[in-house]
């Protein structure tokens, strides 16, 4: 063999071991980070699948928001909350709080596009984030599970923790649920004690009119009060309100009147002031 042969094969010699060497760890540690990686994406993916399914016989004590908020307050026992299932919960309140929240929460998979891009355009023409666009189930998900805060690594949370809430909770337990653990006051979780505080009874005596001024807070628990039926805000509130159970005919003439004193869509004040005194008489 000629040194034009040999020199070559000597040098490749050489160089097999430490190749050969780098490989091997390259192997070792492409197999580590891919064992890590894979271990973390089910954890990932299976943590929040367990988290949503152990709500379905379980109540849970506190909600990550509000242990977060509890934080903020400084006082432990502050913030009451009292649970009750959904049957034992007035229908009003129910109709009041969809009718205020999520019209369409029947009908959609756990988010609404056509009211977030409503609330989108809204927001970029007020130049500010003045219009939400999430569900039921989106703000039950974030309450349940996450923070305020404003990262789109939240929001990616919310939406995968909506879908499951919808897939493994179905529309009657998580209606339960966020009834439960909505904010309806600076220390009020949950529509029982909500209800026991502003009106002196259980949530499940609730009047169309109560439930209405009620759900109206839900937007704004921190800076409105049921009681508080003169501010332009409430007014406005009880009238989105009204105009969707009366567009759902969850109340006739006489029930928009009474919620907000004015005339159905549609119609003029005589119409509305006999069909009311029509339905008074009828009561007598």
């Amino acid at each position: 063999m000629n040194n034009y042969v040999r020199i070559p094969l000597r040098i490749a010699s050489y160089l097999w071991v430490p190749i050969k060497t780098l490989f091997l760890v390259y192997a070792v540690i492409f197999s580590i980070v891919g064992t890590i990686g894979l271990y973390l994406g089910y954890h990932y993916i299976m943590v929040p699948v367990r988290q949503v399914k152990f709500l379905r016989d379980h109540n849970p004590a506190e909600t990550s928001y509000m242990i977060h908020y509890r934080a903020t307050l400084g006082h432990k026992d502050t913030v009451r909350q009292i649970f009750v299932p959904l049957d034992s919960i007035s229908s009003n309140l129910r109709d009041a709080v969809l009718a205020a929240e999520d019209d369409g929460f029947y009908t959609h998979p756990g988010f609404d596009i056509e009211t977030m891009l409503s609330a989108l355009e809204y927001n970029r023409t007020a130049r500010g984030i003045k219009r939400g666009g999430s569900t039921i189930t989106q703000q039950l998900a974030k309450n349940l599970f996450l923070t305020n805060e404003k990262t789109f690594e939240r929001k990616f949370k919310e939406l995968g923790y909506t879908l499951l809430l919808e897939k493994y909770l179905g529309k009657q337990r998580i209606l339960e649920l966020y009834l439960n653990y909505a904010q309806w006051g600076k220390t009020l979780f949950g529509c029982e004690a909500a209800s026991r505080r502003y009106f002196k009874k259980s949530c499940g005596n609730l009047s169309r009119e109560e439930a209405s001024r009620l759900a109206a807070v839900l937007s704004m628990p921190l800076r409105v009060s049921p009681l508080n039926t003169g501010s332009s805000f409430m007014r406005q509130r009880i009238a989105v309100i009204a105009n969707n159970l009366y567009l759902h005919r969850q109340i006739n003439d006489s029930g928009y009147t009474r919620l907000t004193g004015a005339s159905p869509p549609g119609k003029d004040s005589s119409a509305a002031e006999d069909s009311a005194s029509d339905d008074e008489d009828g009561m007598r």
